[in-house]
Parts: C-alpha cells; structure tokens; sequence
C-alpha cells in the first residue's frame, strides 16, 4: 500500500492521493493498470475485497476394469490460498520458548480427546438406542464431544503454561 502511495503523490493528476487508505484483508487483492499515450496517463483499478484467491488442482488418472476397458477419472479441487502466519523467531526459526509452547498445546488437546473418550463411552450406548437415528447421532456425538474437549484443553494448556 505505501508503494500505491508514492504513486499518487508521483502524479498529481492522475490516482488520488488517498489511495493508500484502500480497505485490505488478507483476502483482498488490488490490481492497478496504468496506461501512459503521449502526454496522457490512465490508471484503472479493479479490487476484490473478501474475496479469496482459490488455487485450482487438476488430476486425471486412469484405471483397467474387469470387462477391459479403462476407466478415467477427472478430479477437479479448488481450494481457499492460505497463508500461513507463525509467530518466529531469530533467524525465521522458532523459538525454544514457543516450541515448547506447541508441545503443551498439543499435550492438552491429546488429553482433551482421553477426556472426552471416557466420558463420551458411558453416554453413547444412551444415544444408540434412540430408534433408526440413534447410532448416526452417537457417532456424531462421539466425534464434536471429542474435538471440542481437545480444543477446551488445548487452549487450557496454553493459559495454564502462560504462552
């Protein structure tokens, strides 16, 4: 955005100046094409706000059936581009410190899911015997008790550890 900014203040005449104060998110994008003919500029501007860049995977794979002939598969995924923001340390590495911090996080949410196992084992035969929908609910039951108690803990760990 400061770049943006010495832009405007470059050429008066044509991008406005309060143009480094654009709203941005990490999903935000801003394209900027500037057209010079002669003695004219052009800029124009296209923005895409909350709108996340997606990378596109293509795959085709092919397999033999049992009559002979091949079957081929056509995978299309499309997913949401992440960028990945961890705290670092010295040199673009950890630190010991916050090492250690991840392996108590990680040590809380294991414990959160044992947590969850014992008590979700007493619950669940409960929840089976609800006539046709009953072993689909323990199930579901059975995996959120567990996810949820390992994210309660882990995020206990870290408080408790101070990170």
């Amino acid at each position: 955005m400061f770049s943006l900014f010495i832009l405007a203040k470059k050429d008066n005449g044509g991008i406005p100046t309060n143009l480094a104060t654009l709203p941005h998110t990490p999903y935000s994008s801003v394209q900027i094409r500037s057209e010079k003919e002669g003695d004219k500029h052009h800029w124009s501007f296209a923005t895409r706000q909350h709108d996340p860049k997606t990378m596109l995977a293509y795959e085709t794979s092919e397999k033999p059936t049992f009559s002979g002939k091949i079957k081929t598969k056509h995978i299309h995924k499309e997913s949401i581009a992440q960028a990945s923001i961890f705290p670092r340390g010295e040199g673009g590495k950890l630190t010991q410190a916050q090492i250690e911090c991840i392996e108590k996080r990680a040590q809380g949410a294991s414990n959160g899911q044992l947590i969850a196992d014992s008590a979700s084992v007493q619950i669940t035969p409960a929840i089976t015997g609800i006539p046709i929908v009953g072993p689909v609910l323990a199930g579901i039951f059975f995996g959120q008790a567990r996810k949820q108690a390992a994210q309660i803990a882990g995020d206990i760990a870290l408080d408790f550890n101070d990170c």
